[in-house]
């Protein structure tokens, strides 16, 4: 067996040494603190941490609901101290709404057979304690009743809708373009839609053939336009639209928006344009935002039904579903499109959608649409809309008051009708409002 090797004597630190090498240590762990903490406040750390932390779920926006469509751009109520009225103000509108709507919808509900009434009959409703809407278009009584939750059976268009008490029976009511109407309804006054209406102060708003029987300037009007006591202060906006020829980009998200799959190569020219063919499907855009369907045999937009016609409710979801679809990219939340007509047309529907900025209805081209959907067969077969975007500039517009709007239509031969504070969009990169007058 081999010898063991004496180990060598180690030197035992003195009390003296081994406290410095403790502020060694100490000195060392300082500076690793100190670093770290520099390090945390890099962009360094901020990706570090992104990459340690779980990724954040994405979220989707909240769909917009078809009621957006149905409401009103000015609502007048009279209790027996007078008369309340509120326009072109979206948030004080839908306030309004959210405490009348649930009595507007138990009228729709239960209204019975509708009857023609004269002028006379009308404006004996309007000057009874009730509630007044003013639409922008002629939407569908169908849409207005499945949207305030009610299953009632009246059609056709409605201008103008009140809810009236005429001392015995409660009412509703609305106006179209050819005439009045009346329908008895099951709503209660006492305790009901009274009370509802006493919690409204008058603010002096009056209805314009009350103002005409001591100022004849008002004469011109529809005589149930509703002024207000001010100048109403709508915003200026800029208009811009996506460039669908020259921007890439934006016409891939607008076919897949549209669920086309042939992609941005299979483009070709039409004219100024860009056009694509796809399964017998002709869809056609511009540099200005025009985007226009024309279906094949195939049903690409399909519109649920359990009868071999869709309704007029029916179709209109169908459209606005699509039109929002197609828009998303794009809109924001600046501008609010409005359901602003169902017509029938041959076998099917025309479905007309319009805008509305701020509260106030606005018109585009020389239809005054947006959007425009035609539904036949069970399909939306042909659609031409417009991408545009709207964002408000921080200034408002100059506007007169009514009666000065008023007064400049007396002037005009042949003018007057139902007079309306309106945005123009004619492709111009800024809109203010002012008036205008349809007959």
């Amino acid at each position: 067996m081999g010898k063991h090797r004496k180990v060598p004597p180690v030197a035992k630190p003195t009390g003296k040494q081994r406290l410095m090498e403790w502020g060694k240590d100490l000195l060392i762990l300082a500076l690793s603190c100190s670093a770290v903490i520099l390090v945390g406040q890099t962009p360094l750390a901020d990706q570090l941490r992104s990459w340690m932390e779980p990724p954040a779920q994405w979220v989707e926006p909240a769909a917009r609901q078809p009621s957006e469509a149905m409401e009103p751009y000015g609502v007048a109520l009279r209790n027996s101290r007078g008369l309340y009225g509120v326009l072109y103000d979206d948030t004080v509108v839908a306030q309004t709404l959210e405490t009348v709507s649930p009595l507007v919808g138990e009228a729709l509900s239960t209204a019975g057979t509708a009857e023609s009434i004269n002028d006379r009959q009308w404006q004996s409703l309007v000057e009874s304690p009730g509630i007044y809407c003013f639409f922008q278009g002629q939407p569908p009584l169908e849409a207005l009743s499945a949207w305030l939750g009610g299953g009632g059976t009246l059609t056709g268009g409605v201008r103008d809708l009140l809810l009236a008490w005429d001392g015995s029976q409660v009412w509703l009511g609305w106006r179209n373009g050819t005439g009045c109407y009346r329908s008895r309804t099951q709503v209660a006054y006492e305790g009901h839609l009274e009370s509802l209406l006493e919690e409204f102060s008058p603010n002096g708003a009056a209805f314009a053939y009350t103002l005409a029987r001591s100022d004849e300037t008002y004469e011109t009007l529809d005589p149930y336009v509703l002024v207000g006591m001010t100048a109403p202060q709508p915003q200026v906006y800029t208009a811009s639209s996506p460039d669908l020829v020259g921007d890439r980009e934006a016409l891939e998200k607008l076919l897949s928006a549209l669920g086309f799959q042939s992609g941005v190569e299979s483009a070709y020219r039409a004219g100024d344009d860009l056009a694509i063919s796809e399964g017998g499907d002709r869809l056609r855009v511009s540099g200005g935002g025009r985007v226009s369907f024309n279906a094949g045999e195939e049903a690409r937009y399909p519109v649920a039904s359990a009868e071999s016609r869709p309704t007029a409710l029916e179709a209109a979801l169908a459209a606005w579903d699509l039109l929002n679809r197609t828009e998303a990219p794009w809109k924001g939340e600046t501008a609010a499109f409005v359901l602003t007509g169902v017509e029938q047309q041959g076998g099917g529907w025309l479905v007309t959608f319009q805008e509305r900025l701020g509260g106030v209805p606005l018109s585009m081209g020389e239809g005054g649409w947006c959007a425009q959907f035609t539904v036949d067969n069970r399909r939306i077969s042909e659609f031409t809309l417009y991408l545009r975007s709207y964002t408000a500039a921080g200034t408002t517009s100059l506007v007169t008051g009514e009666r000065l709007a008023a007064a400049a239509l007396r002037s005009l031969p042949g003018s007057g009708g139902r007079l309306t504070l309106c945005y123009s969009d004619t492709g111009s990169g800024t809109l203010a409002a002012g008036w205008v007058a349809q007959e």
